[in-house]
């Protein structure tokens, strides 16, 4: 017999809210591929277009990027790939040992452990991001933090063949091991972030500003120096096969015609959208995602000020401003409603928003952001772009 206390503890409780997001991702999974419209048939689709249509319930997780992460575990780095940092391919092509000379199997195997990966790593980030928040916050607030974390419109990301959950679990357990005053832990999975994600080099001056907020002597917080190499390991291993070990860079700029070179300023940016809101007609479907960008853009750009008046720790605030700005400075916010899902800092001031709210408006705002949660996994499974 199962233990009451069991049933009441929050790692059960975080399982029960995973599960249930896990549930409903299947039901819309399920209505998407059985009644709504391939957006392409012969690209962006996870296992490509002629495995997909086999087993779309299963290969529609891995479209897009996930072709990309799968490319790399089954057959290494193809020239353009290099925008897509090693760690979780490489985890991949481990656990999977994918045969290029059996393509079909290499892709199942390789799919279900990308899987397994992104959902147990998104379980273990949200049972320790609790434990993070409720450092400082109540346990309502870090439930809280969770339950719109899972119904925010692009959560279904943490649930593909991509590596949000991989890199939330790591940048969690970085501050999580730096407030506990484990600087050695904190350093070690700070440079496996770097690794991961661009964002995780970011790390760095988030956590020489917990270290000067704990007044943390120099002999036991210097680890926190370790979280560059992971970048530098991989500038290294660019600059030895492609030449140029900034590629991660420059062939994102490639890729992406939004993309551009230099620098640009976040007014611009915001400039654009607005002249893009003006001039693109409500019946195309990019209008959606740019309506999208743009509102995510916003939001995530106030939200970590919000949250310096509301007193959250300095270092998270840093941090999720910096992994905010960072990608708009080549002028767009492209893919910017997937970038902030890493972003708990920003989810955190978004829940003492809402935690003030008049019961009305917080049950309109849940449901906004369901019913487009459904939306876009939907857009996202069959092929179309949300970012």
């Amino acid at each position: 017999m199962i233990n009451r206390l069991n049933l009441k503890s929050p790692v059960f409780k975080i399982l029960a809210m995973f599960l249930t997001w896990r549930f409903v991702l299947a039901i819309i999974s399920f209505l998407a591929i059985n009644f709504f419209p391939l957006g392409y048939k012969d690209r962006f689709l996870g296992g490509g277009p002629v495995n997909y249509q086999l087993l779309p319930e299963f290969f529609s997780w891995a479209n897009f990027d996930g072709e990309h992460y799968l490319s790399i575990a089954i057959f290494g780095y193809k020239y353009l790939e290099q925008a897509f940092f090693p760690i979780y391919p490489f985890l991949i092509s481990i656990f999977a040992r994918p045969d290029s000379h059996n393509l079909l199997f290499s892709l199942i195997n390789s799919t279900l452990t990308g899987l397994i990966i992104s959902n147990a790593s998104f379980v273990l980030a949200l049972i320790f991001l609790f434990e993070l928040i409720k450092i400082d916050f109540s346990k309502k607030i870090a439930y809280l933090t969770i339950i719109l974390i899972l119904i925010f419109p692009t959560s279904f990301y943490f649930g593909a063949v991509y590596n949000e959950s991989l890199f939330l679990l790591l940048s969690v357990l970085t501050f999580y091991n730096a407030r506990k005053g484990n600087w050695f832990a904190a350093g070690v999975f700070g440079m496996v972030a770097s690794a991961t994600r661009v964002f995780g080099v970011l790390l760095l001056p988030a956590l020489l500003i917990e270290a000067w907020q704990q007044r943390a002597r120099f002999s036991r917080m210097f680890w926190v120096f370790l979280i560059p190499l992971g970048l530098g390991v991989y500038m290294w291993y660019l600059n030895k096969t492609v030449g140029d070990p900034l590629a991660f860079y420059h062939f994102q700029v490639l890729v992406g015609e939004q993309h551009q070179q230099g620098i640009i300023t976040l007014p611009q940016v915001y400039f654009r959208y607005i002249k893009m809101l003006a001039t693109t007609g409500l019946g195309n479907p990019i209008f959606q995602t740019i309506v999208l960008e743009f509102f995510v853009g916003l939001i995530f750009f106030l939200l970590p000020i919000y949250g310096y008046m509301k007193k959250i720790r300095l270092s998270y605030l840093v941090y999720a401003m910096l992994a905010f700005l960072a990608p708009t400075i080549q002028g767009s916010f492209s893919s910017t409603p997937r970038y902030v899902l890493i972003l708990f800092p920003s989810f955190l001031a978004a829940t003492i928003w809402f935690s003030n709210l008049p019961k009305i408006f917080r049950a309109m705002f849940l449901i906004v952001s369901f019913l487009l949660l459904v939306v876009e996994t939907t857009l996202f499974l069959r092929g179309y772009w949300v970012a």
